[in-house]
């Protein structure tokens, strides 16, 4: 047994020896190695398998990515995101954009020039300036400019441009004159507060987790076809305190998402009071200064948040920068609530119309005239039960018409009620 052990192990010493020789020209490159390992990878009491196959491998002139320029295209405008307060959420993409440019477009010059010498690009002699009230002019030199080809960048104070400012009306009037626009995306305040806010989406979700059942959920179609990761952006809440109010109780109060505002810190404490007035349930999440040294993140019911920022070392905070308001979606149980009330309106409707059918004798098609009504008290007595069938008519109407907006019912579903 030990002459024959001996045996097989000089056999596999002289195989290997062989092969070895065979591939030392080639010793020093990484298929040859990879053949190696594939034919000695077994034990010595047997011969390994050689596998031809090709290994996969970065070549040494390969291009990195990361550190290859930008193609800019002539003539097109791109809309470049900038951060919304550290400077390291620059990306490499709009940074590139940035210094190959011919021209950058801006709503607040100053802004953008002190932001450009921070990251040490260039901006002598390449700012134009786009408001509301030289966008004529403006538009003119900038087709004029881009049909020469001409590259541009589109910029705003912070985070991403056309949400919520005049960078919309600008990308219309482009697109209307067939200039081609490219986005660069970047950080945006908008998705940075909703993605740390937890807020609820879409409770009447029929594959969510709302506690509704389903004979409830389909008795709303319009909430159905919601799904999650839903929401409302609706920009800045109006300056008057009656608009600001009709707006929360309306669609803020009727909406099933969470909806989020744009906000500034001297407004602050009067749109908390108004939510704690109309929406004294909901929990709002108040975002402050994202990615910067002071971000603070505040989220509980309007009025306990109005007497935290009462305080006078809390209110202090909120000196400058920016500010998210999210209005979380309804819980289960208001949820439950507000359908229970709009069914009662349509219950306090159909009663009303049974009531005026029941009681209305008069034909709808009689024209009665005024020395009828003089000469004839029963005529009389017609004519003012026809005028209050029609006033009701028209009060159902209207109520009506409140409760197609506020639960978004089409007319077909409106006119069963």
């Amino acid at each position: 047994m030990s002459l024959r052990r001996a045996a097989d192990g000089s056999l596999w010493r002289c195989v290997r020896s062989s092969c070895l020789s065979l591939l030392q020209p080639y010793q020093h490159s990484k298929e040859s190695l990879y053949y190696q390992r594939c034919f000695f990878s077994s034990s010595r009491n047997k011969l390994g398998t050689f596998k031809y196959r090709h290994t996969r491998t970065t070549p040494d002139d390969a291009v990195n990515p990361l550190t290859t320029p930008t193609n800019i295209d002539a003539g097109a405008l791109h809309v470049v995101s900038v951060p919304i307060g550290n400077l390291k959420d620059f990306s490499i993409r709009a940074l590139d954009v940035l210094r190959q440019v011919d021209y950058i477009i801006t709503t607040d010059r100053p802004a953008t020039k002190t932001l450009l010498d921070l990251v040490q690009i260039e901006s002598q002699g390449r700012l134009i300036h786009y408001s509301r009230s030289n966008r004529t002019a403006t538009k003119e030199r900038l087709v004029e400019l881009l049909r020469g080809g001409r590259s541009m960048a589109l910029v705003c104070t912070s985070g991403t441009p056309c949400i919520g400012d005049v960078g919309s009306e600008l990308i219309r009037e482009m697109q209307a004159e067939s200039v081609r626009v490219a986005a660069i995306p970047g950080p945006c305040a908008l998705t940075c507060a909703l993605a740390v806010a937890g807020v609820t989406f879409s409770p009447y979700e029929v594959n969510g987790s709302s506690s509704q059942t389903q004979e409830e959920i389909s008795s709303t179609p319009s909430l159905r076809s919601l799904r999650d990761g839903s929401f409302f952006f609706g920009n800045m809440l109006p300056e008057s305190n009656g608009a600001r109010l009709r707006i929360l109780r309306n669609t803020v109060g009727q909406a099933n998402f969470p909806c989020v505002f744009y906000e500034i810190p001297r407004r602050l404490l009067l749109v908390l009071r108004d939510i704690a007035v109309v929406l004294p349930r909901r929990r709002v999440i108040i975002a402050h200064e994202l990615t910067k040294l002071n971000e603070s993140l505040h989220a509980d019911t309007a009025a306990k948040l109005l007497a935290f920022y009462s305080r006078e070392e809390a209110y202090m905070m909120l000196k400058k920068g920016q500010l998210v308001l999210i209005i979380d979606a309804p819980e289960a149980d208001e949820a439950r609530e507000q359908l229970q009330k709009e069914a009662y309106k349509r219950q306090r409707l159909r009663r009303d119309i049974s009531e005026l059918v029941g009681t209305n004798k008069v034909d709808s098609k009689e024209e009665l005239s005024k020395d009828s009504i003089k000469s004839k008290p029963k005529n009389r007595r017609k004519m003012l039960l026809k005028g209050r069938r029609e006033r009701m008519i028209a009060r159902i109407e209207k109520e009506q018409e409140k409760i197609r907006m506020s639960m978004m019912i089409n007319r077909t579903d409106g006119s069963k009620l």
